[in-house]
């Protein structure tokens, strides 16, 4: 059965353990699943895997026993519904921080807390770059210099080692470094925690740029409009059409001598009407 502590999704957790039930035990369903935790419909599992219906304390503490979920994992699963339902950011920094205190010695919870760290420290994926820009030979308080803002020698050496770790960069023979690949994404769909930490962190360093750089060395504008819910979504794929072409762009210019960040920011400045689904 599926390892509850290698998950960040507890729908995600949720139907892999019903598939797999039902790999081994051909009449299990949703129905045998429901009885079992003394739910009452049996389109109620169902809805929660798909994101339909929000497990309530009692429900949540049902299919935990009727999962046969020992003390820790139960209260993994809880801390884990609740990471997922959540709706603000800050119930979900609060839960994600729960759910990092079991299973510290599971290579999955390691790795999700590097890939945190990672996103929520801007210039993790600023190193990223640098490195395999200039040969800075160990010198980490040289390459703190290298950022702007400047960091510390200390956080340089750890971001390295962090950057090591999660296989995104490796020390080639020479004891130079290279990445491992020259893009990395999330995706266009990507909305866990990380991410939206990493966005957060870059927006604040985009109003320091104002003041920080001259116009020559930098391109930032706005663009104010009204626009009908299709043509929210048509303006949605052109972003992600254009992200991608320029991440082709990138990916072909081996002259780099530089790191630049860039932002792509569409959100709604007014109350959206009641019909729309976005």
């Amino acid at each position: 059965m599926p390892t509850i502590f290698t998950y960040n999704d507890s729908r995600q957790f949720l139907m892999d353990y019903y598939n797999e039930k039902k790999k081994n035990h051909p009449f299990f369903s949703y129905q045998v699943f429901a009885n079992k935790a003394g739910l009452k419909s049996k389109t109620f599992i169902y809805k929660e895997i798909h994101g339909q219906k929000n497990l309530s304390k009692n429900a949540t503490l049902s299919l935990a026993q009727a999962m046969d979920l020992k003390k820790k994992e139960t209260e993994y699963f809880n801390a884990l519904v609740h990471f997922t339902q959540a709706i603000s950011e800050r119930e979900r920094e609060f839960y994600f921080n729960h759910m990092q205190t079991f299973g510290k010695n599971n290579l999955a919870t390691e790795l999700r807390q590097n890939q945190y760290t990672y996103f929520s420290k801007w210039y993790c994926p600023a190193l990223r770059e640098l490195v395999a820009v200039f040969d800075f030979k160990d010198d980490f308080k040289f390459l703190a210099r290298l950022c702007n803002p400047p960091i510390t020698a200390k956080q340089a050496k750890t971001a390295v080692q962090l950057l090591l770790e999660l296989g995104l960069i490796q020390r080639t023979r020479s004891d130079r470094y290279v990445q491992t690949a020259k893009s990395l994404t999330t995706g266009d769909n990507v909305q866990s925690l990380a991410v939206q930490a990493f966005q957060k962190e870059n927006l604040k360093l985009a109003i320091e740029a104002i003041d920080r750089y001259e116009r020559n060395l930098r391109d930032i504008s706005t663009l104010t409009a009204s626009v009908s819910e299709a043509g929210f979504n048509r303006i949605k794929k052109e972003i992600a059409a254009f992200r991608k072409r320029l991440a082709a762009l990138i990916e072909k210019d081996e002259l780099a001598d530089r790191v630049y960040q860039i932002n792509f920011q569409l959100f709604p400045l007014s109350i959206l009407p009641k019909r729309s689904t976005q």
